[in-house]
């Protein structure tokens, strides 16, 4: 009997030494975010034709510097700087992309003409632990919003340091049909 609650209680202790390892394998392979990313929109009801105009904080969540790009000279054009917008309409489509729009997707046409981003406005630097970067996106500078109606939009960025992509808040606009 003794052998028995003995041998019962190794392959208990071998079990509970698994679980342990496997928990601490799991909590280690956790992705831990260098940065956080929030948006805010300027207005969330607009006119058929007047500017939607979202403002993005990317804010360093680390215990180091961390990258981070953004564009000379302002802080507009946030899609140069990587953060590609995610916008849908009530159905959960892509509303049609402008030129721009193409462009920055690279999803050019043949109407197109060959048009390309400039990437020399971009600029590297760095973010301090707590810092926030801040960047603005015009979302009709880059899809046709012409159909009134509900749509939702986030924004995404590829964290390098985890080799992932961190996504944004996700908001709700309406467009309003022009009086």
């Amino acid at each position: 009997m003794t052998t028995v609650s003995t041998k019962s209680f190794r392959i208990f202790v071998s079990l509970v030494l698994v679980l342990l390892a496997a928990r601490a394998i799991a909590v280690t392979q956790t992705v831990r975010r260098s940065f956080s990313l929030n948006i805010a929109l300027q207005h969330d009801t607009v006119k058929v034709g007047e500017p939607v105009v979202i403002q993005i904080e990317k804010k360093n969540i680390s215990n180091h510097d961390i990258g981070s790009w953004s564009v000379g000279g302002g802080d507009e054009h946030g899609e140069y700087a990587g953060f590609p917008p995610i916008v849908r309409d009530a159905k959960g489509k892509e509303p049609p992309l402008t030129k721009w729009g193409r462009v920055v997707f690279g999803r050019q046409t043949a109407a197109d003409n060959g048009a390309s981003l400039d990437l020399n406005a971009v600029v590297r630097g760095h973010l301090h632990p707590g810092e926030i970067s801040k960047s603005k996106i015009t979302l009709t500078g880059m899809y046709d919003l012409s159909v009134p109606g509900k749509y939702t939009v986030q924004v995404r960025h590829g964290d390098d340091e985890n080799n992932d992509e961190v996504k944004s808040n996700v908001l709700t606009f309406t467009v309003l049909p022009k009086e």
